[in-house]
């Protein structure tokens, strides 16, 4: 595309997002499995339809921040000799250039670990050091808090993240590149391998489990969300993750959490007793084939867009999907989570899951609330966005770059918003 094309693709796309409604809500949104192909390759076409159609829906909804969850680099993860460029050309001229002002929370995934060689973890880390960065991951476990008001009520949400490398491991053969890729927690408060006869991996999964326990119970908030690289279940080649399913579900459930993850690449969403968990691991392809769905609870699949270009979805998809994200829309009395194709249309709305409440036992819980017929949010499969944003997606896609027009789409602020690291990796105050 010349320069005219970009330009005029420019004007469009700032004419379709600038009449967005004024929200009063906190938008959140997110996708996993992101991070190019490989050194060479450091962007993928999907990716870059994706990250238009995201962008799109971040300015539609007037997101207050992006959730990039792990794979953030592939194939092996960031060496000392290629992070800027991988920043760069990964990162920051596919996704931070376009939405400016907003920040993205990225974790880790197995591929940031190495996977099957070594690699630098904490390079990802360091990066949320850079002056004007939109790169924010601050420990390899924290939490994200927010206090919003939703029709005239003040609410909140607490976003725990977390490391689900460390908590689960990679396998045999990638233990040893996870353990001497945690040597620099050694040095920041965190016990190495010792007399307790667990490793270095091991020791900091039991540290960061007590943390997350004491983290879900002392949530206040309106919103208690988990995030992490690694599903709980997923019908995907990776399938299911026992470690998850033994450790973490118990916990969501006692504390009327929900989580989110990505890891298979496909979009995913579990209704497993009062817990919703929802996999978006579709950033830069679609998507893996259904081959593990026996590893998941029976009963408890909602949606799921899987196989080439969507072809093995259920429901099946009004057109190939080169890949999607999510977006979470956090009102009053309830939470709206949406699953996109690349061009930001939605394929798959939740039905809305409540806010917490309190028992009067001081237990926390919340229940999903239908709002609408199965007849109307199998309808929403079928509405496709603008044909002129359409046009803007293929445009922009093969553009290296967006012009300044864009930054006139930056968000106003409307929360006050703070992280909170894990206090022994604390890197960022």
């Amino acid at each position: 595309a010349g320069p005219m094309a970009r330009r005029v693709a420019c004007s469009v796309l700032s004419a379709v997002l600038l009449v967005a409604p004024v929200r009063s809500d906190l938008s959140v949104v997110g996708l996993g499995d992101w991070g190019g192909h490989n050194d060479e390759e450091p962007s993928t076409y999907s990716q870059r339809l994706t990250a238009i159609g995201l962008i799109r829906v971040a300015v539609e909804k007037q997101a207050d921040f992006a959730m990039l969850m792990g794979d953030n680099f592939y194939l092996h993860g960031l060496t000392e000799g290629d992070m800027t460029s991988r920043f760069r050309d990964t990162f920051e001229a596919i996704y931070a250039q376009l939405l400016p002002g907003v920040p993205f929370y990225a974790f880790a995934g197995n591929h940031d670990y190495g996977e099957g060689q070594l690699a630098n973890v904490s390079l990802q880390l360091a990066y949320s050091k850079q002056v004007d960065t939109q790169w924010r991951f601050p420990s390899l476990w924290y939490k994200i808090h927010r206090d919003f008001e939703a029709d005239g009520k003040q609410r909140s949400l607490d976003m725990v993240v977390l490391d689900t490398i460390v908590l689960c491991g990679n396998g045999e053969t990638n233990e040893d590149y996870i353990e001497q890729e945690l040597r620099f927690l050694d040095g920041i408060g965190m016990q190495g391998p010792g007399s307790s006869g667990l490793s270095r991996r091991q020791a900091a999964a039991e540290v960061q489990w007590a943390w997350l326990e004491r983290e879900l119970m002392e949530s206040k908030a309106d919103y208690l969300w988990v995030a992490g690289h690694y599903p709980i279940w997923s019908a995907g080649n990776d399938g299911s993750q026992p470690c998850l399913i033994e450790r973490l579900r118990p916990l969501l459930q006692a504390h009327g959490a929900h989580y989110i993850s990505g890891h298979d690449h496909m979009l995913e969403h579990f209704e497993d007793g009062d817990v919703n968990t929802f996999v978006v691991g579709a950033g830069k392809e679609c998507c893996y084939p259904p081959v593990n769905l026996g590893s998941t609870k029976k009963g408890a699949i909602r949606y799921m867009l899987a196989g080439n270009l969507g072809s093995l979805s259920m429901p099946p998809v009004p057109f190939p999907v080169q890949g999607g994200f999510a977006s979470m829309i956090f009102g009053a009395e309830s939470v709206a989570v949406e699953l996109h194709a690349h061009d930001g249309t939605v394929l798959y709305a939740a039905p809305r899951i409540a806010r917490r409440v309190q028992s009067s036992d001081g237990m926390w819980f919340g229940k999903a609330v239908a709002t609408g017929s199965d007849d109307t949010m199998l309808a929403s499969l079928l509405t496709p966005r603008v044909a002129a944003a359409a046009a803007v997606v293929a445009v922009a896609a093969s553009a290296a770059s967006v012009t300044s027009a864009i930054f006139v789409l930056r968000r106003m602020s409307r929360c006050d918003w703070q992280v909170r690291a894990s206090a022994p990796l604390l890197l960022e105050q």
